[in-house]
């Protein structure tokens, strides 16, 4: 076990932190979270975690290897630590600062500093070394790697053969995916899939199986579309039919999310978003395994987390993202 930096998307800093735990949870299982602070969470985990992390995450921007952790004052007895640690390999200094936390911290004045023990500084090393100032703490640390925004943003809606208005981006596509725990190989559920978003990243996450169902017919052919564009054509299925009556046998699906209609943009049948979506949890109670996650999102008017107590769920997790003047979204982590 190795200790772990992992840097958390400013955006949405509870859900970055419960994405980070949902991603252990599901792949490094044997992982702890040993400290949260502004910005940033030290992580005890096996050395293949910062691939794991990155590969799966969508607000966890970037993984590294802690060299050492220092109070604010004790700053120059870290740096005296890191020429035994480094081992004369040649570096790119890096200072991260989190609110105000670190601003006396001077990248020139470090450089100098590690010059003057021995270790070699370039700004065009590939090592890049990181001091991370965050609540009266600095974290020394190699980078193992960042997020990478573009491989998302390849796969947003306007991109794909089939495209819905109202589609999610792939970003919390992903994120809610996390959120649901799948595990590789594992069966993935969305009963509200639309174009197919979800789907998709569940299946590039590794799902051995995954099930696309929406109740309308364009919708269902055009996920089907999508998700071929994306090589998923092997592990996908995709259904038409109703969420509040799947035709999926009971105690088979390992990780539900999904995104119930709301909104301008999108086709109740007339049906109140309260009735869809306990119509749909007391299904996807039936249909998902014991102990499994179900994820999904709502106005937060409607209070979405009661509608799971309603359904006999646990509610383990509730957090709130500002859409616009007019909808706050609140993703809802239930358990069966």
């Amino acid at each position: 076990m190795k200790s772990y930096y992992a840097i958390l998307s400013g955006e949405n800093l509870s859900l970055a932190l419960e994405e980070l735990r949902a991603i252990l949870e599901a792949e490094l299982p044997e992982s702890t979270l040993d400290l949260v602070l502004e910005g940033v969470a030290l992580i005890s985990s096996s050395p293949e975690a910062p691939r794991v992390i990155l590969g799966r995450s969508s607000l966890v921007k970037e993984v590294g290897e802690v060299l050492g952790v220092a109070e604010r004052g004790s700053l120059e007895e870290l740096l005296n630590s890191l020429p035994h640690v480094l081992g004369g390999e040649n570096v790119k200094v890096e200072v991260r600062r989190f609110k105000s936390y670190g601003e006396e911290i001077r990248e020139d004045v470090v450089v100098k500093t590690l010059y003057s023990k021995g270790v070699k500084c370039s700004l065009e090393a590939s090592t890049r070394l990181k001091l991370i100032a965050s609540e009266g703490l600095v974290i020394a640390g190699i980078s193992r790697g960042k997020l990478e925004f573009r491989e998302l943003l390849s796969r947003k809606p306007s991109k794909r053969p089939y495209f819905k208005p109202g589609s999610l981006t792939p970003q919390l596509s992903r994120l809610l995916v996390n959120l649901s725990r799948l595990k590789r190989g594992s069966t993935f559920l969305d009963p509200f899939c639309g174009a197919g978003g979800l789907a998709i990243e569940a299946c590039l996450m590794g799902a051995g199986t995954v099930i696309c169902q929406d109740i309308d017919r364009e919708a269902s052919r055009g996920s089907h579309k999508n998700l071929s564009a994306y090589g998923c054509g092997g592990v996908a299925l995709t259904v038409r039919g109703d969420a509040t009556r799947t035709p999926i046998a009971s105690g088979v699906v390992d990780a539900i999310a999904t995104d119930p209609p709301y909104g301008r943009l999108t086709s109740t049948g007339g049906r109140d978003y309260s009735e869809i979506v306990l119509g749909f949890l007391g299904e996807a109670a039936r249909v998902a395994r014991r102990g499994s996650y179900i994820v999904y999102a709502g106005p937060h008017h409607y209070s979405p987390w009661r509608l799971a107590l309603e359904a006999g769920l646990e509610v383990v997790g509730r957090h709130h993202m500002f859409v616009h003047g007019s909808l706050t979204r609140e993703i809802v982590v239930a358990r069966v």
